[in-house]
């Protein structure tokens, strides 16, 4: 090939897939580099939003490819079609640093296409009752203060699973998750929560409202039996309890009765 372009941000970046794939820019200059080591005479050039270099070293690199006589152009290609007789790629594509419609004839068009989510995160994601974000990510219980941990006890995550990123950050991620299972699972023995939430069968007209509401996905109303509490995964929050029409559910060592055993005991 003589005429060799790169397009970034293809299906990213935009109205449906806001988010940016965060391996892309390096990606490009990587094969840029190697392509023009390989064809020295080839004219390459990389179409980009925003070139982003963020990384321990990315900056360097960056420049080492422009230095190599790899074009860069800011701005979104606008239009793309094929030339009948040569069947080379027409290319028109704005430049926003120099003002000017660039137009390219490629006999070589690499597209850099949105990172998205394995096939299998929706399934899995509902049968360990994990939570997913708009873009459909599993997503950790807190982003700053328990990044790898899930809403789902003893559920962990990390790398791409959770969002793109490059190997460096997904390989940190994975050593993190690993360490909170080993803390989870070193003593041998693992300490369930006593204050969790009980349910009076006799009451319970299984409407779900608790079922919908519990934050922790710990409780569950099974046909014939109505609610069913996850003690694993039950931390005894008492959101149930406040969306209980019938008053069917309390919190073990919490329930009225004890309450007002203890008021009256500090009264009296």
């Amino acid at each position: 090939p003589k005429e060799i372009v790169f397009i970034q941000c293809v299906g990213s970046r935009d109205t449906e897939r806001p988010y940016c794939s965060g391996v892309c820019c390096m990606l490009s200059l990587k094969n840029g580099k190697l392509l023009k080591q390989e064809f020295p005479e080839a004219n390459i050039t990389i179409c980009y939003i925003d070139m982003r270099t963020n990384e321990k070293g990315f900056e360097e690199y960056y420049q080492q490819a422009k230095n190599s006589d790899i074009r860069m152009i800011r701005g979104k290609v606008g239009e793309i079609t094929e030339d009948p007789e040569t069947k080379n790629v027409n290319i028109r594509v704005y430049s926003s640093l120099t003002d000017e419609i660039i137009k390219i004839s490629a006999d070589l068009v690499i597209l850099s296409t949105a990172a998205l989510p394995s096939k299998g995160t929706e399934q899995i994601a509902k049968v360990l009752n994990l939570d997913v974000d708009t873009n459909g990510f599993l997503t950790e219980a807190h982003f700053g203060l328990m990044p790898q941990e899930t809403n789902t006890k003893g559920i962990f995550i990390a790398g791409f699973a959770q969002g793109p990123k490059n190997i460096a950050y997904s390989v940190s991620q994975a050593r993190a998750a690993a360490s909170k299972v080993a803390e989870l699972t070193a003593p041998g023995k693992i300490d369930i929560e006593l204050i969790i939430a009980e349910v009076y069968k006799e009451l319970c007209i299984s409407c779900k409202r608790c079922e919908k509401a519990c934050p922790k996905n710990a409780i569950k109303v099974v046909h014939d039996e109505g609610a069913v509490v996850d003690e694993i995964n039950c931390d005894g929050c008492g959101i149930c309890v406040t969306c209980c029409p019938t008053q069917a559910i309390d919190i073990r060592y919490y329930r009225d009765y004890q309450l007002f055993t203890e008021i009256d005991g500090i009264l009296g």
